[in-house]
């Protein structure tokens, strides 16, 4: 594969132009030589990158380790945290501090599911690359049962369990990057809203149930439904303003361990800011 074709499909922060001109600019080294943008890639090369001097963006890395075992972590992930690296977040982000700054470091942890940088809550890690395909496939077929909160603009009294069963796919007119909406033709998803509890300042909080695990699921069929989750930048409104994130939160991941055999339930309180 030729260099600037691998680079702009695995690191999306730059097109193929702003690829090409760093390559010309001898940032590029493949196997330590410089190389050209014509140069091509095989399995085993290592490719170096030198970005120059640059701030990362700001996140909250107060996580906390909430559930360990021989094979798993839980993390309870604040708001303001990416799981994976995106964008200039190199290390700003929840598996490079798993995997080289956390006390003691997991260095081959890998994370089973991942958050929206502005949802908090528990976030399983494997530590290692074969329990993580063991947890992926609990995750693909509906073993792990998640349970969400989110407050919401209004208060509904429809009667609970209310379903939302409606397929969701990209967004592709959208001028936003990875936004989704609710889509005849999308994937399959399926959202179950167990509880509501109306608060005394208009709001609802909700307790959600995802039957599938569609990107950004949870808020794409809130949004639909016509309420949206407060402080939800892409999917919702100006409304409630005040909150200083999404008000969504993993509140607990329940399964049965694939090497123990036992129930497992991790749960991650409410953060303070939440409300």
């Amino acid at each position: 594969m030729i260099i600037t074709e691998y680079l702009t499909h695995r690191f999306t922060y730059h097109n193929m132009a702003e690829w090409t001109k760093i390559i010309n600019e001898g940032r590029i080294l493949i196997n330590d030589n410089r190389c050209g943008d014509t140069n091509t890639i095989k399995a085993g090369d290592t490719i170096t990158y030198d970005p120059g001097d640059f701030e990362e963006p700001e996140a909250n890395l107060s996580y906390s380790i909430i559930f360990e075992d021989e094979w798993i972590l839980a993390v309870d992930k604040p708001a303001n945290l990416l799981v994976h690296r995106a964008g200039r977040s190199f290390r700003n982000n929840l598996v490079y501090q798993l995997r080289c700054v956390n006390t003691p470091p997991y260095p081959g942890c890998h994370p089973v599911h991942r958050l929206d940088r502005d949802t908090s809550g528990v976030v399983l890690i494997a530590k290692n690359s074969e329990v993580m395909k063991e947890f992926a496939v609990m995750f693909n077929e509906g073993r792990i049962t998640k349970i969400y909160r989110a407050i919401i603009g209004g208060q509904p009294d429809f009667k609970t369990p209310f379903m939302i069963d409606s397929p969701i796919s990209a967004d592709k007119n959208s001028g936003v990057p990875f936004k989704f909406k609710v889509c005849d033709n999308g994937k399959p998803a399926s959202t179950t809203i167990e509880d509501v509890r109306h608060l005394d300042n208009g709001l609802s909080m909700l307790t959600i149930k995802p039957l599938t695990g569609r990107t950004h699921q949870i808020r794409v069929h809130l949004a639909a439904a016509g309420f949206p989750i407060v402080g939800d930048k892409t999917y919702g409104s100006s409304e409630h303003c005040g909150f200083s994130r999404q008000a969504l939160h993993c509140e607990s991941l329940s399964f049965i361990h694939p090497y123990t055999g036992r129930q497992c339930e991790i749960t991650a309180e409410l953060p303070c800011d939440f409300f």
